[in-house]
């Protein structure tokens, strides 16, 4: 028994739609509410294109709330009121953690490695 093309291109365009949705990068939850503006920092969280882990976005959670998915090469900016807040992101089984201490009114680029040797920050 053959599979008919109509069939057959129909299965493909399924599974390559959903690969696409499940490797888009970008906001996959909700950011912080910033509910001081006038005070609030400047926040960029970056991802290089270093080979540890290329196959895999990072996935960010900001205070155990999902936030961001994170390419090879993607960045992404926002805004946080000052405070302290857990930055934890996952690639594979690559777990890292990381408490980022926001002061009020400046900016931060925050380079995620995926190997979590590196959590480089505030620049």
């Amino acid at each position: 028994m053959s599979v008919k093309p109509p069939l057959l291109r129909s299965v493909v365009t399924a599974a390559l739609t959903l690969l696409l949705l499940g490797c888009a990068g970008g906001i996959i939850g909700y950011l912080p509410v910033v509910t001081q503006p006038r005070q609030a920092s400047d926040v960029t969280v970056f991802r290089d294109g270093s080979l540890p882990g290329f196959i895999g976005p990072i996935t960010l959670r900001i205070d155990d709330r999902k936030t961001l998915r994170v390419w090879r090469n993607q960045q992404f900016s926002f805004q946080l009121d000052p405070g302290e807040y857990l930055f934890y992101y996952t690639i594979g089984l690559n777990e890292c953690r990381r408490v980022a201490y926001i002061q009020p009114n400046r900016t931060y680029r925050f380079r995620l490695a995926p190997n979590c040797y590196r959590f480089d920050g505030p620049f």
